[in-house]
C-alpha cells in the first residue's frame, strides 16, 4: 500500500511549512497527536534544512535493512520520485542520501583502486603523477554541485523547494550514477586489466556521458512534476547545465590537483 509520501510525492503539492504543521504522518498517512507516528514510528518530519543534512546521517543506523536496500534499488528507476518523497516527509522508507553517495563513493574508489582504472597503461608514474591519479579519484563526486548548480538555475523554487531539498535531489541523482559506473566497471575484475582498461576507459566516454545525463534528465523530470512534451525545453536546459557545470567543475579540480603536485616537487 502507498504511502501518503509516495502518494503525495505525484502530485504537484507545493513543499511549504503549513504541509509539516498538520497532524499527519508524512511516511505513512495516519493522523499523529504526538512526536512520534503510532503506525508507522516515524517522527514527525519537519522541512528539511541545512541542520538536518548532518544530523539525521550521524543519527541512522540502518545500512542493510531489506525495506531500506529496496528503497535504495527503486533509485535506479525514480530517483527524482524518490527525493520527492524524501523531501515531503518520507523518511523512514528511505535511505538518507549522504548515506547512500557516501557509500557508493567508497565503493567506487576501491574499484578504481582494484582495477587501475585510472592510471593503466602508463607505463611510469612520477610522484607527481601518482598524487595526480590519487586525487583524481574523487572527482567523481563533483557531479554532485553540477546537479546542484543545474537544478538551482533552471528551476529555482519550483513548487517550494529551498536549496537543502535541492541537494537532495542531487545526492540521489549522484548516487544513481556513482552506482551505474560501478556497473560499468565491475566486468574488468574479471578481465586483463592491463590489456582491456586503456580500451575499457576510451570507450565509456561515449555511452557513459549519456546515460548520466539521462538520470539527469528523468529525476528532473520527475521531482519538478514534469512533462516531457511540455517542458522538454526546461529538462533539456538543466541536462545541459549540468553537464556544463562538471566540465567546468573537472577542469577546475584538474587545474588545483596540478599545481598542489608541482608545488609538492617544488
Amino acid at each position: 500500500m502507498a504511502s501518503c509520501g509516495t502518494r503525495l510525492a505525484q502530485t504537484d503539492a507545493p513543499v511549504d511549512d503549513a504541509h509539516f504543521k498538520a497532524q499527519v504522518c508524512r511516511n505513512c498517512g495516519a493522523a499523529r497527536g504526538t512526536p512520534h507516528c503510532g503506525a508507522c514510528g516515524q517522527q514527525a518530519a519537519a522541512r528539511f534544512g541545512a541542520q538536518d543534512v548532518w544530523l539525521e546521517f550521524w543519527q541512522s543506523r540502518r545500512w542493510f535493512e531489506m525495506p531500506l536496500l529496496r528503497a535504495a534499488l527503486r533509485l535506479l528507476r525514480a530517483p527524482g520520485l524518490v527525493a520527492r518523497e524524501y523531501v515531503l516527509g518520507a523518511r523512514k522508507r528511505h535511505v538518507h542520501p549522504l548515506k547512500l553517495l557516501l557509500f557508493a563513493v567508497t565503493l567506487l574508489v576501491l574499484l578504481l583502486d582494484r582495477t587501475g582504472y585510472l592510471t593503466q597503461g602508463q607505463t611510469s608514474l612520477s610522484a607527481q603523477m601518482q598524487l595526480i591519479s590519487e586525487w583524481a579519484r574523487w572527482s567523481f563526486s563533483l557531479g554532485l554541485f553540477a546537479v546542484l548548480g543545474a537544478s538551482l538555475c533552471t528551476f529555482g523554487r519550483r513548487l517550494g523547494y529551498n536549496p537543502v531539498e535541492h541537494l537532495v535531489l542531487a545526492a540521489y541523482v549522484q548516487f544513481v550514477v556513482i552506482v551505474l559506473n560501478l556497473l560499468n566497471l565491475l566486468p574488468l575484475l574479471a578481465l586483463d586489466t592491463m590489456r582491456w582498461v586503456p580500451m575499457w576507459r576510451a570507450a565509456s566516454v561515449w555511452y557513459m556521458t549519456p546515460i548520466e545525463l539521462g538520470v539527469v534528465a528523468l529525476a528532473c523530470q520527475q521531482f519538478f512534476r514534469l512533462r516531457w512534451w511540455r517542458d522538454g525545453w526546461r529538462i533539456a536546459l538543466a541536462v545541459l547545465l549540468s553537464w556544463l557545470f562538471k566540465k567546468a567543475l573537472l577542469f577546475g579540480y584538474g587545474r588545483l590537483i596540478y599545481r598542489m603536485a608541482m608545488s609538492q616537487a617544488a
